[in-house]
């Protein structure tokens, strides 16, 4: 009986507060509210006065200058049926597609306390994509409204620290992109806009034949090595990271059909590369890829990384969509690009732009630590801030 009383409590309280929690379904604690009208997209505009919500990751979707269908009764929480999209929101708005439910807090109920503890339900928090009528019967723990409050309080402070953290992510991110802008020649161009010191001329057009050579090898002997992926978002990645379960079905198949990919081999899925499914191979050993994969290497008048650098740009980008081929699913094969062209500098240029840029990605990827560690601070804070029971 101890222990249904101590989960009934949460593992750390503020002073001051004591008594045990008070379970009730989440059905109780809101009313849901029909707005009088929903904006169609076709509606939206870029700019004007009032901001038009969805249940997209970006929330606010457009704008309208019409009040008609305002909702005003705020703060209220929406909830993005299918997809588990969940906000607070504690500004006039008009609701735009159909999908979305607006929950407003029942008297004697914190909003900011009912988001939160809503966001620290595991299948919140594991992004599974739920109805919301099966949250509705479900039981959650709740505390006097003041305690709700303190708790919302030192919740949402650590929400602005990481939305502060995160704003200042994106614009070492959108800094690099407008970096990249000016430091690679741009369409019809044959020099960039900006320069580092000592290095004038025109940069020289080449072929991708000129300088790139095939370097993909099939596993003939069935050697036993790792097997990898590449992802849009980390490049190259073992395949037991990519497949739920670890990849135990492809424990034991035969890999002779694999392509090796040795160090300084540039890697890419011809069916994904227009979504920069492209990677760098840096691991120090060999590995092995699907046969789908091309595979390539440099000679010397290239530098890797500045070509990497170069293949995300919105340059490469636009080449493959220009030059691609097939039906329904696009493809970029290796041949396709060796007839594609790039204008290179000196090789001293391009270390020069390349190291500027690595430096920048150095940057991103300290600023995403900071990020992440934080969310999992607040992760760590929910759980004990939370009654056990939910």
């Amino acid at each position: 009986m101890q222990d249904k009383k101590q989960s009934l409590v949460p593992e750390l309280r503020f002073p001051g507060f004591e008594g045990e929690w008070e379970m009730k379904k989440f059905g109780e604690l809101c009313k849901t509210i029909t707005p009088s009208l929903k904006l169609q997209s076709s509606n939206y505009l870029k700019a004007g006065k009032y901001p038009i919500v969805d249940q997209s990751q970006s929330l606010i979707c457009g704008w309208t200058n019409d009040s008609k269908g305002l909702i005003s009764n705020v703060p209220v929480i929406i909830f993005g049926d299918h997809t588990c999209v969940l906000k607070y929101i504690d500004f006039p708005f008009i609701q735009g597609a159909d999908g979305v439910k607006i929950l407003s807090p029942q008297s004697g109920y914190d909003s900011r306390f009912i988001y939160q503890s809503f966001l620290a339900n595991p299948v919140i928090q594991d992004g599974y994509k739920r109805h919301f009528s099966e949250f509705k019967e479900k039981t959650y723990m709740f505390p006097s409204l003041p305690e709700q409050q303190k708790i919302a309080e030192c919740l949402s402070s650590v929400d602005n620290l990481i939305q502060a953290e995160a704003d200042q992510l994106q614009a070492l991110k959108d800094h690099k992109k407008g970096l990249m802008q000016q430091l690679f020649p741009q369409e019809g161009e044959i020099t960039p806009k900006l320069r580092f010191p000592g290095f004038e001329g025109e940069w020289e057009e080449k072929k991708f034949k000129d300088f790139t050579f095939s370097a993909g090898k099939k596993n003939k002997q069935n050697l036993p090595y790792e097997r990898y992926s590449i992802s849009n978002e980390t490049g190259f990645c073992p395949q037991n990271d990519q497949f739920e379960g670890g990849g135990g079905y492809l424990k034991d198949i035969d890999c002779r059909m694999y392509i090796i990919v040795s160090p300084m081999s540039f890697a890419y899925n011809p069916a994904r590369i227009n979504v920069g499914s492209i990677g760098y191979q840096n691991l120090g050993k060999d590995v092995i890829v699907s046969s789908l994969y091309e595979v390539f290497q440099t000679t010397d008048i290239c530098d890797d990384t500045f070509l990497w650098q170069w293949f995300k740009s919105n340059a490469f980008r636009k080449m493959v969509v220009d030059v691609q081929e097939g039906g329904v699913r696009q493809y970029f094969y290796y041949n396709k690009l060796q007839e594609c062209s790039i204008h290179l500098p000196s090789l001293p240029e391009q270390q020069k732009i390349a190291e500027c840029l690595s430096s920048l990605d150095e940057g991103i990827a300290a600023q995403q630590e900071k990020v992440e560690a934080l969310k999992e601070h607040k992760k760590g804070l929910m759980q004990k801030l939370f009654s056990t029971i939910n």
